[in-house]
């Protein structure tokens, strides 16, 4: 029993007491008093169900008139924070092994050191060992032996820091399909003033759709300066870095399961399941764009505008708005739409097609065999183009069957312009070359041996 359950305890009997403490009391008048106490109901600050002896509620009594209130609480145990079924050494073993193997429950703690003769088979119960485990912070199901400091952390300044994660909705018929399939709710939280800049329902978790998700948010709310994201692949993928390198974002990714590093984001997403996504009636809301309809009225009508404790008092809204200095807008609102496309480099097959992510492409014949600089929009994935000498050429995908009746250019190539002959032939070079004196040869002496003619 900690400190609260005892100021309860007590608290309990001084409300059962109250009306023989509070009166002066005549002679022989205490003990019929107690008597009939004993004889009632009453119940605790647990809900359950009491009835006191006359002999305790003497105890009580008397306690408080010798002592007050704190003497109406109960006594702490002597051998608190101790097992009285383990001994220290067992104790310490008990959280040794735990350390040793965190995947260790307390049924198997308890059984292994019966089979190592360390206890009797009776001696303790799998509650003295939560027990020792649970003081020594190595319970519970998500146990993590040496955990990070954490501090409550904010950031600065309105759009200094957006939070995304992707949040699991329910299941609707995706008309592409026709088949059943659970939607996907990307949003973003700004860290200091929680507004939500963008929130979107669809099927899909997909880098394409958070990305259409980042293009909608930067449009309304301004350029995030910092994005703390999941490790999920639509928060992961290539284009993503490329175009927060081209917007000048810090990209930030969270520790694999560490929930808690977003809080703000997860606090929202379990507001809207709770006021929202748990409650929707699937009867009437069968369609994504319903859903919509329905996760803005929610953030535009209830969230922004309702106080929020963290911001002592204030909406979103007022906090957004009073930091509108701070947001740091796009200087053109028509440049915002190029800076969602890239490059890359293909090379061109013989058939004069190149394969970008799964779909071939035509591209000028002439073009064959090179490679070529294409360009493509993070919001359409149709919207591809080639870049040849500086000239951005729309490409479109291929059509086999109609290729099938298109006309080729079968007229013979150009022949090449006639140049008088360089006269050089390599095996004519090498025998003339093998036949050439060596100029270190010593020329033949023609006096013959013997002497010198007369």
């Amino acid at each position: 029993m900690n400190d609260d359950d005892r100021t309860k305890e007590a608290l309990f009997r001084h409300a059962i007491l109250g009306d023989l403490l509070s009166r002066k009391l005549r002679r022989g008048e205490l003990r019929p008093s107690f008597a009939q106490l004993s004889g009632q109901t009453f119940e605790d600050y647990l809900g359950r169900t009491r009835r006191m002896a006359l002999k305790t509620l003497e105890e009580w009594f008397y306690k408080y008139r010798r002592g007050g209130f704190e003497a109406l609480k109960p006594e702490s145990r002597s051998d608190q924070g101790r097992s009285r079924r383990l001994t220290p050494e067992l104790e310490q073993l008990v959280v040794d092994l735990k350390r040793e193997d965190p995947g260790r429950s307390a049924p198997l703690i308890l059984r292994e050191l019966e089979l190592a003769g360390r206890i009797r088979h009776d001696q303790a119960a799998v509650s003295a060992i939560q027990r020792v485990l649970k003081r020594q912070g190595l319970s519970g199901p998500k146990m993590q032996l040496e955990r990070p400091a954490r501090y409550r952390w904010e950031a600065s300044m309105c759009g200094e820091l957006w939070q995304g994660v992707a949040l699991h909705g329910p299941v609707f018929t995706n008309p592409v399909t026709g088949r059943p399939q659970r939607v996907i709710i990307f949003g973003l939280l700004d860290d200091h003033s929680r507004i939500i800049p963008y929130v979107e329902a669809g099927f899909g978790e997909t880098s394409h759709r958070f990305l259409a998700v980042l293009y909608n948010a930067f449009a309304r709310r301004g350029i995030a300066r910092s994005l703390l994201l999941d490790n999920h692949a639509s928060f992961t993928n290539y284009d993503l870095r490329v175009l927060c390198a081209t917007l000048n974002i810090r990209l930030v990714h969270s520790r694999p399961g560490d929930a808690p590093s977003k809080g703000k984001i997860e606090r929202f997403w379990k507001s809207l399941r709770g006021h929202l996504v748990d409650r929707l009636d699937l009867k009437k809301v069968t369609t994504v764009d319903e859903l919509n309809l329905r996760l803005w009225s929610y953030v535009e009508g209830e969230y922004h505008t309702r106080p929020h404790s963290s911001l002592s008092g204030k909406t979103p809204l007022e906090v957004w708005e009073s930091g509108a200095d701070d947001i740091r807008w796009p200087s053109d609102p028509a440049s915002l739409e190029p800076a969602f496309y890239a490059h890359v480099e293909r090379l061109a097959r013989y058939d004069s097609t190149v394969l970008w992510r799964g779909v071939f492409y035509e591209v000028p014949p002439y073009l064959r065999g090179r490679k070529v600089r294409l360009r493509y929009s993070l919001l359409d994935a149709s919207r591809v183009s080639l870049i040849d000498s500086n000239v951005e050429i729309p490409i479109r995908p291929v059509n086999p069957i109609a290729n099938a009746h298109r006309s080729r250019n079968t007229s013979p190539p150009a022949a090449p312009e006639t140049k008088p002959p360089t006269g050089l032939n390599a095996p004519d070079l090498i025998l003339d070359n093998f036949l050439k004196p060596s100029s270190s040869e010593e020329p033949e002496d023609p006096t013959p041996e013997g002497g010198v003619d007369e």
